[in-house]
């Protein structure tokens, strides 16, 4: 997409979610209503995709309605936009292959800033089909008891999740363990978030499971529109960005690795309702196109996510 037909297309989208009608958009632009409807909706197709709409699944269809009711989420998105990153839409589909996640971690862990954090964050992407914000907002509580013993079936809590519902969170991977507690033994040593007490591993247990370099908690910018908040880490999206990038993987986003596991899931036997459970999609069409498969029988969750990855 051209730089000056992008933001004639940015243009519009802003004119729809603030309640203009298609028809009105195409008399003002000179365009037909239907290319005005074609444009609008493939960027939002690619923000959903490339950046992550908060409270917008990535396969869901953006009708005018549904854009209108999520308008400040997709303005959020649209100022992390990136149209170098866009994704044609022969590679929507794209899922990862062992191979591919296999490269991913080692170019982190080889160049990466801080590799023991990044390789983990890759992992648990892989893994839980958690989205990034998702991965930001978890803390050392939702990896680890009281004792130190890690949580092999989990809960991403209502508040990290961003439907706002609780659902299934599994460690059960043992090279996703291996790598989070590389990253935590890390912070102990270099005293990011820890306490002085023994439970959960002297670390603080609703410190964020994933920080900064420096030790802070990744900052999630809130913004209120109406009686709305919305959320955003730019920092998680750039982590995975690299990563990527790094492993020359064109047109990849963080977003492909939750179509991966949902894939990878049907493929080793869990059925369509466990697949929409660990992803939070209730709508069993929704999952089936995104799995493209009518499996219907059913393995335990934890027993196909710890030979995942």
């Amino acid at each position: 997409m051209e730089a000056q037909s992008l933001a004639k297309s940015i243009e519009m989208l802003r004119a729809l979610l603030e309640g203009k009608t298609y028809q009105a958009i195409a008399k003002e632009s000179g365009l037909t209503r239907s290319a005005v409807e074609q444009r609008v909706r493939a960027l939002a197709r690619d923000l959903q995709t490339i950046v992550g709409v908060e409270g917008v699944d990535e396969d869901e269809e953006p009708t005018a309605r549904a854009m209108r009711a999520q308008g400040g989420s997709y303005l959020e998105a649209l100022e992390h936009y990136r149209p170098q990153h866009r994704v044609s839409a022969g590679k929507r589909s794209r899922t990862l292959t062992t191979e591919d996640m296999e490269r991913a971690v080692a170019m982190t862990r080889e160049r990466s800033n801080c590799p023991n954090r990044d390789v983990a964050l890759l992992l648990v992407l892989f893994s839980t089909a958690a989205k990034p914000l998702e991965i930001a907002r978890l803390e050392v509580r939702d990896y680890i008891s009281e004792d130190g013993s890690v949580r092999e079936e989990s809960v991403l809590r209502a508040d990290a999740a961003i439907n706002g519902k609780a659902r299934p969170l599994f460690f059960a991977s043992s090279s996703v363990v291996a790598a989070i507690d590389a990253y935590l033994e890390e912070r102990t040593r270099r005293r990011q978030g820890t306490t002085t007490c023994a439970e959960y591993r002297g670390l603080d247990p609703q410190s964020r499971l994933f920080l900064t370099a420096s030790g802070d908690e990744m900052p999630i910018k809130i913004r209120a529109i109406g009686n709305r908040k919305h959320h955003l880490c730019s920092m998680i999206h750039d982590i995975y960005r690299k990563a990527f990038a790094r492993a020359g993987f064109d047109g990849v986003s963080a977003l492909c690795a939750r179509r991966t596991v949902a894939k990878r899931l049907a493929e080793r036997g869990c059925n369509v309702d466990q697949v929409g459970s660990l992803l939070g999609l209730t709508d069993r069409n929704s999952v089936r196109d995104l799995i493209q498969s009518q499996q219907e029988s059913a393995r335990s969750l934890k027993a196909v996510l710890r030979e995942l990855v």
